[in-house]
């Protein structure tokens, strides 16, 4: 395996142990699917003992609300973990937020990502194709609307910073020990079938959808490889920020 904790310019990348890397990729995806669960069922349960109309108990397990209880338990129970699990190598993890470079680099990717995002729908709007958002965003999307001040704490910043442990610092610096183009490769297929609907009824608008979430993890990555946690976590955390920014003052304006 490639020592990489020897190379200079990779000195801003989060170094841990390879097996607290797997750990941290683990939990923050198999950790992550298996909590949301372990509430979902919880939460029916709860529901169904505290509803007594079937009608009702239909209306609020599939409200927004309930599905921001759900992603807000599943997402900060994963923070939590990950807060236990940085403790020991808190310093290692704090080193790449010293300094401005990481941030304006950040800051520059989320606008490449922007620019990115703009030229592809031209590019799919010349050609006639209707593009929508996929069916993770247009579920993300009702939860923002409803609850927006919640909304920005769970999908803007503790989301974004569970996926940079989840895909950066863990995955990404555990495959990057191996092979740099196959980290890249592994971490982008990753991180955008995260975001894919395998089970949605319009399969050519998730397909279409693709691009934007592998630039998007490309961009994060090249970040993180270059300017550490700091870096990619400033960006994936302000695209966020955006776009709920964005869906907010558009439902505003209707």
């Amino acid at each position: 395996m490639q020592k990489i904790e020897n190379n200079l310019s990779l000195k801003n990348m989060t170094f841990l142990k390879p097996w607290k890397q797997i750990v941290f990729f683990a939990i923050g995806l198999v950790g992550l699917i298996t909590i949301e669960v372990i509430f979902q069922l919880l939460l029916v349960s709860i529901s169904k003992a505290a509803i007594p109309s079937d009608y009702e108990y239909d209306i609020f397990i599939h409200s927004s609300l309930s599905n921001l209880i759900l992603n807000g338990a599943s997402y900060l129970t994963v923070a939590i973990i990950f807060i236990i699990l940085i403790k020991d190598d808190s310093s290692e993890f704090l080193k790449s937020f010293k300094g401005w470079r990481p941030y304006v680099a950040g800051l520059i990717g989320f606008s490449v990502i922007i620019i990115f995002n703009i030229t592809y729908s031209n590019i799919l709007n010349a050609t006639g194709l209707v593009i929508a958002d996929n069916a993770n965003e247009a579920s993300l999307n009702s939860i923002v609307v409803d609850y927006p001040f919640a909304s920005l704490l769970i999908f803007a910043l503790i989301g974004p910073m569970v996926e940079e442990l989840t895909y950066r610092v863990g995955l990404f610096s555990f495959m990057r020990r191996v092979n740099v183009v196959v980290a890249y490769i592994v971490t982008i297929i990753v991180f955008t079938l995260i975001h894919f609907d395998f089970g949605s009824s319009t399969m050519t608008n998730e397909l279409l959808n693709i691009p934007f979430y592998a630039f998007a993890a490309f961009t994060f990555t090249f970040l993180y490889e270059k300017y550490g946690l700091a870096g990619s976590a400033s960006a994936h955390i302000t695209n966020n920020l955006f776009s709920l920014l964005s869906t907010i003052l558009i439902s505003i304006g209707r």
